[in-house]
C-alpha cells in the first residue's frame, strides 16, 4: 500500500472530502487527487502535518507495519506449504497458532488455523484432543462467517463447518447443521470454477481458458470416481464393480499413463480392489491389484520435482507440481501399501511366494 492510499484510506474514515482535506492541510485539491492517485508524492516537509492531521505516526503513513506483516505472513504460508507437503499436520498447526497470536484479527491467519484444526480429525489423534480441535475449528469457522466478507475465505469456513458437523468421531456430529451450512454454498454450476471457463473468451485469454477447462475436466473426475469407490455397497461384488468402473474412467482420460499427481487416487482405487479381492480370497485378482498399487504409490512418491503438464490431449493444458501438494499423513503412500498387506486380510496369501516378493 502506497501513502497516497494510505491518505485516501485514512481520509476516507474521517469522512472528508478531496476538497476538504485540501483545505485542512492549505494545499490545493489537485495535490490530494494527485497523492492519492499516486501521480505524485507529498512535499517532505508535508508528511509530518499529515501524519498529525490523521493521528498516525509516520511508520503508519508511510504503511511499514502493514508491510512488516505481509512479509510475515508470507513466510508463514511458505512454511505451511512444506508442512503440507510433508503431512506435518502437528507443526502447521503450531505455525498457525503462532501466527493467529501475533495478528489475532487477520482471516487468513485464522482460516489457516480453523484448516489444519480440521486435519487433526483424520490423523488418529487423541480422542480429547479431536474434541478439542473440532470445537475451536467451529467457533474460528463461524466467527469468520460472521465478521469476515472475503467471498474465498467465506466459503472455506462454510466447507470445514459441513465436514467437522458430518464427522461422527465427536460430539459436534449434528446432521441438521452440516446441511444447514452446505446449502449456503452456492451450486456446482456457479462455482468460480465453472463460470471461468465462460469468463474467459478473448484471444489474449485462451490459454487461461484451456487450463481452467483441463482442471475442471481433472477435478470433475477426480470428484466422481472418488463417490463411486468410497461409496457404501451392498456387496464386496459391487465394491468391485464400482472401483473398475472408476477405473475405466481414468484411463480413458489419461489414456497415455502419464497421471501425475493422480497417481495416488489410483492407487487408493488399487488398494480398495485389492482389499475387497482379498475378502473374497481371490488370489491372482488380490496379487494383481496388489502390484497395480505399489506401481502407482512408487510413481507418486517419484514425481519429478517442478510444475509438469498432462499429456493426454483432454487435459494437456493442466499442469502438476508436487510443492503443491497437502496431505494429512507423514510417509509414504509405497509405505501405506506396504502396512496394508501387514493386515488380517491377507493373510491367506502369507506363505504365497509371489505375495512374498511384492512385499
Amino acid at each position: 500500500m502506497n501513502i497516497g492510499t494510505v491518505i485516501k484510506k485514512y481520509r476516507n474514515k474521517r469522512d472528508l472530502t478531496q476538497e476538504q482535506l485540501a483545505e485542512y492541510l492549505n494545499v490545493s485539491v489537485s495535490a490530494v487527487s494527485q497523492w492519492e492517485s499516486s501521480k505524485t508524492l507529498p512535499d517532505i516537509s508535508t508528511l509530518p502535518v499529515i501524519a498529525s492531521f490523521f493521528e498516525i505516526t509516520l511508520d503508519e503513513l508511510f504503511d511499514r507495519s502493514q508491510n512488516e506483516k505481509e512479509k510475515a505472513i508470507e513466510e508463514y504460508d511458505k512454511l505451511s506449504v512444506e508442512y503440507s507437503n510433508q503431512g506435518n499436520v502437528a507443526k502447521g498447526l503450531e505455525l498457525w497458532r503462532q501466527a493467529t497470536q501475533k495478528y489475532p484479527g487477520d482471516y487468513h491467519c485464522l482460516n489457516k488455523l480453523a484448516y489444519f484444526l480440521l486435519q487433526t480429525l483424520y490423523c488418529g489423534w487423541d480422542e480429547n484432543e479431536i474434541e478439542g480441535n473440532a470445537k475451536e475449528c467451529v467457533a474460528i469457522s463461524e466467527r469468520i462467517l460472521r465478521d469476515c466478507t472475503d467471498n474465498d475465505t467465506r466459503n472455506s469456513a462454510i466447507q470445514r463447518l459441513v465436514y467437522v458437523y458430518s464427522f461422527t468421531g465427536t460430539s459436534l456430529a449434528n446432521e441438521e447443521k452440516a446441511v444447514e451450512y452446505a446449502n449456503m454454498a452456492g451450486s456446482i454450476h456457479i462455482s468460480r470454477e465453472s463460470l471461468l471457463e465462460s469468463a474467459y473468451f478473448t484471444e489474449e485469454s485462451k490459454e487461461k481458458k484451456l487450463y481452467t477447462k483441463h482442471r475442471n475436466i481433472l477435478t470433475l473426475i477426480d470428484d466422481l470416481t472418488m463417490r463411486m469407490y468410497y461409496s457404501e455397497y451392498e456387496s464386496t461384488e459391487d465394491k468391485i464393480k464400482a472401483c473398475n468402473a472408476a477405473l475405466s474412467m481414468w484411463n480413458a482420460l489419461i489414456y497415455d499413463g502419464n497421471y501425475q499427481f493422480f497417481h495416488c487416487r489410483i492407487e487408493k482405487i488399487y488398494t480398495t480392489l485389492a482389499m475387497s479381492y482379498a475378502n473374497l480370497k481371490l488370489k491372482e485378482e488380490t496379487l494383481n491389484a496388489l502390484k497395480k498399487a505399489l506401481y502407482h504409490a512408487r510413481c507418486f512418491d517419484n514425481l519429478e520435482s517442478g510444475e509438469h503438464h498432462y499429456t493426454s490431449i483432454f487435459v494437456n493444458a493442466a499442469t502438476s507440481d508436487n510443492k503443491r501438494f497437502s496431505k494429512n499423513y507423514s510417509g509414504t503412500n509405497e509405505n501405506d501399501v506396504l502396512r496394508l498387506m501387514g493386515t488380517k486380510a491377507f493373510d491367506f496369501l502369507r506363505e504365497d511366494e509371489e505375495f512374498k516378493n511384492i512385499k
